[in-house]
């Protein structure tokens, strides 16, 4: 069996961390084209992915809590002669930056370290005990300061949410993972290439599980292609969860806006939404994602818009944002009002309008029945126009987006 295969079907849990090894992964195999990769090419391909994701190793991440901030500092100093940085985003950083030296002087075994993974009572050591100038095999007692620890984002919410067998709750180190520079690089590559965004103190994951069955072949489509253009959805247009039928609504807005084509075999993606409640962090939900049917009637939709703004027919719809004007599809701000009802938890005759407006019609497009997004559509036109001539309560700027979403020419783009 090849190393990086054998290496990820040895890993023994399912659940998040898997998930962005398997990740970090993918790019060597993308990068090399060998599930077989020596230390030059190892190091060759963890350099270019990090290079491809440069702007996520910048984006805004969480500073590291003391327990883990001392932990880094220890073993960073005993592995590359550095002091741990102040984020989470730094240490990735900086864990990969200094392993492709390592690498590049010989200083550490690709084949040693992928060839052990050993569990005991004690927790799980990923790689070869490291000490800064050799490597060597895990004895029977391995040294716990060669390694270094999962990072408290990623090991807290797998573990508090039982996600998987090393997860029954412990006392003290026992259920700790522990991780030579190699393996450490795998996660932290694979969280930069899952970061969909860091907003209101939450961290947006998108991983694809199960990934290294794309291996070797068609997995640069699934990154490249896929989980990219997502996670850059995710991180450009700063989406947070309010529910899970708005937020797939966003991301394939998103990418429609852009004209990204995710290719279908990308999906299901999942979406992990990790949060420090407290003093611990929390996996406050995990969700399935299938954007593709939801993408195929947007992406005609936002076709179609500018093929008629071409024609000399407008149909986008002015609003204020701050004491900013701006042009919006009307699509885009009936999601836009629908969230600030959430936000605002609207009462009243008009309660939550355009929020059941949109929920009716996200399902619709995902039945991917033209007959019942015909009727979703009918059942807004009906109840909009009741609620625009009649006298029930509503915000002005929902009265103006029901005005132009409900033009004729709009309704026809629609359906």
């Amino acid at each position: 069996m090849s190393s990086l295969l054998e290496a990820i079907a040895n890993y023994p849990y399912e659940g998040l961390t898997r998930e962005l090894l398997s990740l970090g992964m993918s790019w060597v195999v993308i990068n090399t084209g060998t599930l077989e990769p020596d230390a030059n090419e190892l190091a060759d391909s963890l350099e270019g992915a990090l290079r491809s994701l440069g702007d996520r190793a910048k984006a805004h991440t969480s500073k590291m809590g003391r327990n883990d901030g001392s932990s880094f500092d220890k073993v960073l100093k005993v592995w590359f002669n550095r002091s741990a940085p102040e984020t989470y985003g730094e240490l990735f950083e900086l864990v990969v930056t200094e392993t492709v030296k390592l690498l590049r002087k010989g200083l550490l075994d690709p084949r040693a370290s992928l060839t052990s993974v050993r569990v005991d009572k004690n927790g799980t050591y990923l790689g070869v005990e490291f000490d800064g100038q050799t490597w060597k095999q895990p004895g029977k007692k391995p040294k716990a300061e060669y390694y270094a620890i999962l990072p408290a984002i990623i090991k807290q919410p797998e573990y508090y949410e039982r996600q998987s067998g090393f997860l029954i709750p412990t006392t003290g180190q026992k259920a700790q993972i522990r991780l030579d520079p190699l393996w450490f690089s795998f996660v932290a590559l694979g969280f930069f290439t899952g970061f969909a965004g860091f907003v209101g103190g939450r961290y947006y994951l998108i991983t694809k599980p199960g990934i290294e069955g794309f291996w070797p072949y068609e997995v640069e489509d699934i990154v490249v292609q896929g989980l990219l253009p997502i996670t850059e959805a995710g991180i450009r247009g700063r989406l947070s969860l309010s529910t899970e039928e708005l937020y797939e609504m966003k991301l394939a807005m998103k990418l429609a806006e852009e004209n990204r084509d995710v290719p279908e075999e990308a999906y299901p993606v999942v979406l992990h939404v990790i949060s420090l409640e407290g003093q611990v962090y929390t996996e406050l939900k995990t969700v399935q994602l299938d954007l593709s049917g939801l993408s195929r009637y947007l992406n005609s939709y936002v076709g179609r818009i500018k093929a008629l703004s071409t024609g000399g027919v407008p149909l986008t719809v002015e609003l204020k944002e701050g004491k900013a004007t701006v042009h919006k599809y009307p699509l885009w701000a009936l999601v836009d009002v629908a969230e600030k009802e959430l936000s605002r938890r609207v009462t009243g005759d008009g309660e939550m309008l355009a929020y059941i407006f949109v929920k009716d019609l996200y399902r619709a497009i995902n039945s991917g029945n033209k007959r019942l997004i015909e009727d979703s559509l009918f059942r807004l036109f009906r109840q909009g126009r009741a609620l625009l001539e009649g006298n029930a309560r509503a915000s002005g700027e929902l009265r103006k987006v029901l005005r132009a979403f409900m033009w004729k020419p709009h309704m026809e783009v629609l359906l």
